[in-house]
């Protein structure tokens, strides 16, 4: 019973992720700003990414409903879905700590932010992404040396020569991801909160009346700096 309840769980994770990315992709593609939004190609690649997240799900919930519990299927196929995890995980993640980056130097350096992320660099920042993707988690194929279906997690597991390069590469990519989406933030934080200080803290009604504008204009700052940091 409890295998059945986690193939469906699984299923409904890999549905919820083509229902919540497709249309994101449509929007973002149809969109008549994507030629000339930097964010929003970001944001369809990482929809792309993200799409492919779910078909390895997909994967996964396969081989429970077409396999009884315990059964395995071939090890090229789990190395297969082991490298695709892989893979598109790390997009995923460089994907985020591009979009930081670049929304970042939409609110630091308004005026540089076309000369800076023009169509060539963005394309370039996207297919590097991509590949050294592939790249790596083509690699990660190479010190394998066992590849099973773990039914107890649903997903696959794979032994390797040496897994302690594996887990300090992973956790050198997320580090610096985390980073470099801090570092960005803060820096966007810091601009918002330098442009609170210079606002006048009151306006002067027609009528002689004053309204406190301070109190309002940080929380717009807030609101400003969680909405940046969500996507």
């Amino acid at each position: 019973m409890i295998d059945y309840v986690k193939a469906v769980t699984m299923t409904v994770v890999s549905l919820a992720t083509f229902a919540v990315n497709i249309p994101v992709i449509f929007v973002t593609s149809r969109s008549r700003r994507f030629e000339n939004d930097s964010v929003a190609k970001l944001i369809a690649s990482l929809a792309v990414s993200d799409f492919s997240n779910g078909v390895i799900a997909a994967c996964c919930a396969g081989v429970v409903w077409s396999l009884r519990p315990g059964e395995q299927v071939p090890a090229w196929f789990s190395r297969l879905i082991n490298s695709g995890m892989f893979t598109f995980a790390i997009c995923s993640i460089w994907h985020l700590a591009a979009v930081s980056v670049v929304k970042c130097v939409i609110i630091v350096r308004p005026l540089n932010y076309f000369t800076i992320f023009t169509d060539r660099v963005l394309r370039t920042l996207i297919v590097s992404i991509w590949t050294l993707s592939m790249i790596i988690g083509g690699a990660t194929n190479i010190t394998v040396v066992d590849a099973h279906f773990d039914w107890s997690a649903m997903i696959v597991l794979v032994e390797r020569q040496n897994p302690h390069y594996a887990r300090l590469f992973g956790a050198v990519n997320a580090i610096v991801v985390v980073l470099v989406m801090m570092i960005a933030y803060m820096k966007v934080f810091l601009v918002v909160r330098r442009h609170m200080r210079c606002v006048q803290p009151t306006v002067h009604g027609r009528f002689g009346s004053t309204t406190t504008i301070f109190g309002s204009s940080v929380r717009s700052a807030k609101n400003l700096f969680v909405m940046c940091a969500a996507y």
